[in-house]
């Protein structure tokens, strides 16, 4: 059915009940999980906590991004710092999916959180995204979107967003 599933991740909720659909969907087909956590390019530094929405629950754009929001020290990179919180979350969720016997990949990666999704399916050759979803409704839906709902549209394989 599936050999390689790309999934969304970033410790939220959502993300969490969409790497376990994908684990059993991983499980019933023998396919590999390939997870990625996406950093927020920004330019900004600064010295308060960043105040942002992870992206498998909410939009991307000026409020949005794709990783843990942690305090940006001044003078540092706040995507590197991002990106680094991001790949200790997935080493530490591969190592128990590889314990789980779940022929496990990661990537962290910096950027628009759904360019950089779809990119990786495309490159890995997936055949199935997953990745969680906040429900965004109303106007807020309409202003900013959502990085599923941007994921769904630009994939070149079929998405489950789970909810």
């Amino acid at each position: 059915m599936y050999s390689k599933i790309v999934v969304a991740y970033d410790r939220s909720e959502d993300s969490e009940k969409a790497l376990h659909q994908a684990v059993k969907l991983a499980e019933l087909s023998k396919a590999s999980i390939h997870l990625v956590h996406v950093a927020k390019d920004s330019n900004k530094l600064s010295s308060q906590p960043a105040t942002r929405i992870p992206y498998g629950t909410g939009s991307i754009g000026n409020e949005g991004h794709a990783g843990v929001p942690a305090p940006v020290p001044e003078g540092q990179n706040g995507v590197m710092i991002e990106r680094s919180e991001g790949e200790a979350i997935l080493r530490e969720v591969k190592e128990t999916l590889h314990h789980m016997g779940v022929n496990v990949h990661s990537e962290a990666r910096s950027g628009d959180p759904a360019k950089e999704i779809v990119d990786l399916a495309v490159m890995t050759e997936a055949d199935l995204i997953v990745i969680g979803s906040r429900g965004l409704s109303g106007i807020k839906k309409w202003v900013l979107g959502s990085v599923s709902e941007k994921v769904a549209q630009q994939s070149p394989c079929p998405v489950l967003i789970v909810k």
